[in-house]
């Protein structure tokens, strides 16, 4: 993002700011979740600030951003190695110590945080999807392998609270349903709750699209379908509308209201479906 619009926006929000709660300088120190104006001032940082390639990455992420699967394949072994050759003088067989190994190893690349928003490993992926488009397939691969043979975790969160899945679908600032099934695959949550309490659907069914006297506008189609597609998604994998947010707030009260046409109709639909599914199951448990 631009400086100039980054410095405009972050100004325009801090108009209505009263000042309630903790300044974001202890906010950004914290985990927890948030309500009222401290949730908004936490949202607010974390909408203009965000990761800047050529100041925020370190030498494994500049690993990453390279896109070489065989590099991070090689930098996982030599970690491995390293941590192997720090406890082999220590009591004990090396092989029964090696899955405790494996663990801490791993767990040193989920700790790994970058930029201002302390983006985890699978986000800062996500990220690069959009950085370097070309390099799309080689991302993906290098995810599945820190999935499949590093064991990374994959619910690891931003300042905001936000998992690399949840971005994934949030339709905001982009919406990968290929990355997201990989990743919900390897036990992420689709309910997962951000540091204000929400979970993604609630992003979704803000989606604001604008009005336009063109039925054919293709941007607007766009927007729509993949507000649908995401909620659709959400939904078949278990999503929960009704999850309250810290301020009592849940995404089916916010598609009743402001959601779009066409989400009302998908949670008809699957709120019908629902119902079906458990009256069936009522009639098989009673025979």
């Amino acid at each position: 993002m631009y400086e100039h619009i980054r410095d405009f926006l972050s100004a325009e929000a801090g108009r209505d700011d009263t000042r309630q709660g903790r300044p974001i300088e202890e906010l950004i120190k914290t985990t927890e979740m948030l309500s009222g104006e401290e949730s908004q001032r936490l949202r607010t940082y974390c909408s203009t600030e965000c990761v800047q390639i050529h100041r925020d990455l370190d030498e494994y992420g500049r690993l990453l951003l390279y896109g070489s699967i065989k590099d991070v394949e090689m930098d996982f072994m030599r970690r491995f190695d390293k941590n192997c050759r720090k406890v082999e003088q220590e009591p004990g067989k090396i092989e029964d110590k090696l899955p405790e190994i494996h663990k801490q190893t791993s767990q040193k690349l989920y700790d790994l945080r970058w930029g201002p928003t302390k983006v985890p490993i699978y986000n800062l992926l996500g990220l690069f999807f959009r950085v370097i488009p070309p390099n799309r397939a080689n991302y993906l691969s290098i995810a599945q392998y820190l999935i499949d043979i590093a064991q990374v975790p994959v619910d690891g969160t931003d300042l905001s609270g936000t998992t690399a899945l949840s971005h994934c679908f949030s339709t905001k600032p982009a919406c990968d349903l290929d990355y997201a099934q990989m990743l919900y695959d390897a036990g992420g949550d689709v309910n997962h709750r951000n540091r204000y309490g929400g979970t993604v659907a609630e992003e979704i069914a803000q989606v604001y699209v604008y009005p336009s006297l063109n039925p054919e506008d293709a941007v607007r189609k766009e927007t729509i379908q993949k507000a649908v597609d995401s909620f659709k998604w959400f939904l078949s994998h278990g999503g929960n509308v009704d999850i309250k947010d810290t301020d009592g707030i849940t995404a089916r009260i916010l598609v009743d209201k402001i959601g779009l046409v066409e989400l009302k109709v998908v949670l008809k639909e699957e709120d019908e479906r629902r119902r079906e599914g458990c009256y069936v199951s009522s009639l098989l448990d009673w025979d």
